[in-house]
C-alpha cells in the first residue's frame, strides 16, 4: 500500500483540520508515493526509533510528535531527518489532531484513568467525572501506577475529594486560556502535563487541584491508538520499544 493511502486512514480518524494553528501534523519527510512494507508507530521520532524501523524493515514511521516542528530546524533535528532520508523512511505525524479527535489521546487517557467523559472542551481537553471518587492523594498514587509515572506533582489539599475533572494530555497543563475557563466550571482537578509555575500559582488561588503528569507518560498510549486504526491495513505494524522516556524513573 502506498504511504499516501495510509495517511488517509489516519486522517479519517484524526482529520488534519483539527490541528492547532502552530502545528506540523501530517506528512513530514520522505515519499508520499512510497510502497510501504512495514509501519513503526511511536510517540517521538529519535535516532533510536529510526534504527528500530530499519531493523524491523519498516519504511514508514507514524509518530505523535512531528519530526519537524516549525520552520527553524536545528542540527539535532536535521540529523534525524537526514538519517530517515538516507534510509528511505517516510515520516508522518498526528499531533494536536490526535489530541482533539474523538477516541484520540484525551479520550484514551480518560479511559485509562477511570474518567467518564461528559464533553470535549476547547480542542484538546475533556471534561468529565471520576467513576470512583477519591482524594487528591489517593488519585495521584493511582494515576502514577496506571501511567508508570514516578514524578507526578500536585497542587491543592491532598485530602480533597475529587469528582469533576478536566483532562488535557501532553502540554495541556500549560494552557492559560484553559485554566481561566475552568475556574467557572466547577472543576475539582486538572490532569495535565508540563504545568507552568505561574499557572500552578493561579490554580491554587482559584482552588482547582492539579495533577501534573509527564508529557511522555500521558501520551505514550498513542502507539495503541495508531495500531488499532491500522490493524487492517495489510502490512505489519510494529509498536516501538525504543521510544522510551528520556527522564530517569
Amino acid at each position: 500500500m502506498e504511504a499516501k493511502k495510509i495517511f488517509k486512514i489516519i486522517e479519517k480518524h484524526a482529520p488534519l483540520s483539527l490541528q492547532l494553528d502552530f502545528d506540523s501534523s501530517g506528512f513530514n519527510v520522505g515519499n508520499r508515493d512510497a510502497e510501504i512494507n512495514g509501519i513503526l508507530v511511536s510517540e517521538n521520532v529519535t535516532h533510536e526509533v529510526i534504527k528500530e524501523a530499519i531493523d524491523n524493515q519498516c519504511n514508514l514511521i507514524i509518530s505523535h510528535h512531528p519530526a519537524i516542528f516549525g520552520e527553524n530546524i536545528d542540527a539535532f533535528t536535521q540529523s534525524i531527518v537526514q538519517y530517515a532520508h538516507d534510509n528511505e523512511i517516510t515520516l508522518y505525524s498526528a499531533h494536536t489532531n490526535l489530541d482533539a479527535t474523538k477516541d484520540g489521546l484525551n479520550d484514551e487517557l480518560a479511559k485509562i484513568l477511570g474518567v467518564e467523559v461528559e464533553e470535549g472542551y476547547g480542542t484538546c481537553s475533556r471534561i468529565g467525572h471520576f467513576k470512583d471518587c477519591g482524594t487528591l492523594e489517593e488519585k495521584t498514587k493511582l494515576i502514577g501506577e496506571l501511567l508508570n509515572d514516578t514524578h507526578i506533582r500536585t497542587v491543592g489539599d491532598k485530602n480533597r475529594v475529587l469528582k469533576r475533572v478536566c483532562i488535557s494530555c501532553g502540554s495541556g497543563g500549560r494552557d492559560d486560556d484553559l485554566v481561566e475557563e475552568l475556574k467557572d466550571k466547577d472543576i475539582d482537578v486538572l490532569i495535565g502535563g508540563e504545568n507552568k509555575l505561574s499557572l500552578a500559582i493561579k490554580m491554587k488561588y482559584y482552588d482547582i487541584c492539579l495533577i501534573e503528569v509527564g508529557h511522555y507518560d500521558s501520551e505514550i498510549m498513542c502507539k495503541d491508538i495508531f495500531a488499532r486504526w491500522l490493524q487492517d491495513v495489510g502490512v505489519k505494524v510494529v509498536k516501538s520499544t525504543s521510544d522510551v522516556s528520556p527522564y530517569n524513573k
